[in-house]
């Protein structure tokens, strides 16, 4: 298993990527179900730790580095924590599109915290 997501619905999903890896993240897997879904997400945590480098692309046709604009490069391995939404800092490039996540090193774990906009249905009226 390259990846696991933990979903909430109307709050944050959990993204949790494991070893050498080059992994798509379609927006709709962030979804809880089939009234929810999601139009955009933004990266507001980033805990990682590689012998490696992980790196995090954006792309609607993410499914390959050369399709996608790369956001975060973490080269050089090591351990990171980066708790942004701390801070008020989101990183998106292009909030709309596909998450693609590469790990060069032969182990490692890379966990992603996403704040997500969704349309539900039924609409949530008055709010």
């Amino acid at each position: 298993m390259p990846y696991e997501i933990v979903n909430n619905k109307r709050s944050k999903s959990v993204i949790r990527v494991v070893g050498n890896t080059a992994t798509p993240i379609n927006l709709s897997t962030l979804s809880t179900g089939s009234d929810e879904t999601i139009t955009a997400a933004s990266i507001t945590h980033i805990s990682a730790q590689s012998d490696g480098a992980w790196k995090i692309y954006r792309g609607n046709n993410a499914n390959t580095a050369q399709t996608a604009v790369l956001v975060i490069d973490l080269t050089g391995g090591g351990n990171v924590d980066w708790p942004l939404a701390q801070y008020d800092i989101s990183i998106a490039n292009n909030s709309t599109a596909n998450i693609f996540v590469t790990n060069t090193g032969t182990g490692g774990t890379l966990l992603l915290t996403v704040s997500k906009t969704a349309t539900f249905d039924p609409a949530l009226i008055g709010l």
